[in-house]
């Protein structure tokens, strides 16, 4: 196992958390935000199943770890989880639609 990949993919994880989204002119910060977590959540499980090699049983948990924890999170505190172009989640404020770009 290497621990610099490990706590590179645990860091990354924490990054999709706390890294706020912007406004921009094509997405509103919703849209960044959601793109900022999925693609943190993905370079973080990429990390930790790396992290977790040559023992493969270590590097699926990570991974199941990863995919339980972040998806978890997206559907029951956050608007990430977006499927088909609804919005899913357990929370009914956040299945509105996203806001224009700029709001």
């Amino acid at each position: 196992m290497s621990e610099v990949l490990l706590i590179a993919g645990a860091l990354a994880l924490v990054l999709a958390f706390v890294v706020p989204g912007k406004d921009t002119a094509q997405l509103p910060k919703r849209a960044v935000k959601r793109r900022i977590y999925w693609t943190g959540s993905a370079v973080g499980g990429v990390l930790l199943f790396l992290g977790g090699l040559p023992d493969i049983q270590s590097s699926l948990a990570f991974v199941a770890a990863t995919v339980i924890l972040m998806t978890g999170w997206a559907y029951f505190r956050t608007p990430h989880l977006k499927i088909g172009g609804q919005i899913r989640s357990a929370y009914a404020p956040y299945r509105e639609p996203d806001p224009p770009p700029g709001m």
